[in-house]
């Protein structure tokens, strides 16, 4: 099994230079690293559609690395994993961690069940997958999870933030973003069919907090987020690192998840204050 991954990292960094060259090196790569958040709705082909729809440059090539229900604390410790990270192929890295396990870093007065032994290995493997992702040439970026109760929203966000300096990293923040949106927007997709994983519109917030933190100062304009590729990554079976290819393959004619108008509500929620 070693071998084989020995010999996927080799292809991936073979492609990869093969493609900078051919690209006049402006395309990075990236790799997302999480669970069903990540994966439910394809956050990484999300992202690449976001980066075009803004005419980025560079261009942006996107795989994942992920598990249903997965800690990152269980992912860190997975050989295939820690290959990826030390191959230099990524230049910028997105974590994400099972939504609301953060909250193990504030005071909830015993609401939350995670003990401090497994909160403490927690930070550390946040801590353990930043600085690798770093020492190995990448960018890091924390991306946060979301909470529908106003006061766990809120203590979440801020667990997220603490734990992003510590790794020192941008977090970015959704949960309290989703939350007025929802008030706003009460018909838009924020949720999956199951009520509880992300709809298109909040897989496309966190790909648009991605490319904002990438192209601070760049205005985001609204777009409509067609694709002609199967979203809903599943139907991948049981891959835990998914490629762009696979991610990105046609499936049928394009179709529109969102319009002009529902991208453009989102960023508007992203702009800057002041």
């Amino acid at each position: 099994m070693k071998s084989v991954w020995r010999i996927m990292v080799l292809t991936l960094l073979l492609s990869s230079a093969v493609a900078a060259i051919a690209r006049g090196a402006t395309e990075q790569r990236v790799l997302f690293i999480g669970n069903s958040l990540t994966y439910v709705n394809s956050l990484p082909a999300i992202f690449e559609l976001t980066a075009q729809a803004q005419a980025s440059a560079p261009r942006y090539r996107a795989d994942m690395y992920v598990r249903g229900g997965a800690r990152l604390s269980e992912l860190a410790q997975e050989p295939q994993l820690n290959q990826l990270l030390t191959s230099g192929i990524y230049q910028i890295v997105v974590l994400q961690e099972r939504g609301g396990d953060v909250l193990c870093a504030q005071e909830t007065g015993g609401k939350v069940d995670d003990t401090r032994e497994t909160c403490d290995r927690m930070t550390t493997a946040h801590l353990k997958l930043a600085r690798l992702a770093r020492e190995h040439g990448a960018r890091v970026l924390y991306m946060g999870t979301y909470q529908s109760v106003p006061r766990f929203s809120q203590m979440l966000v801020r667990a997220e933030a603490q734990l992003g300096d510590e790794m020192g990293v941008p977090a970015l923040e959704i949960s309290e973003t989703l939350r007025s949106l929802q008030q706003q927007y009460a018909d838009y997709p924020w949720l999956y069919a199951d009520n509880s994983h992300p709809g298109i519109a909040t897989t496309t917030l966190m790909a648009l907090r991605v490319y904002q933190a990438l192209h601070p100062g760049h205005p985001l304009k609204p777009y409509a987020l067609c694709t002609a590729s199967k979203l809903y990554t599943n139907h991948l079976g049981e891959r835990t690192f998914v490629t762009h290819d696979a991610l990105t393959a046609k499936a049928g004619p394009a179709h529109c998840l969102l319009n002009e108008a529902q991208t453009g509500a989102i960023i508007e929620a992203l702009a800057p204050s002041g």
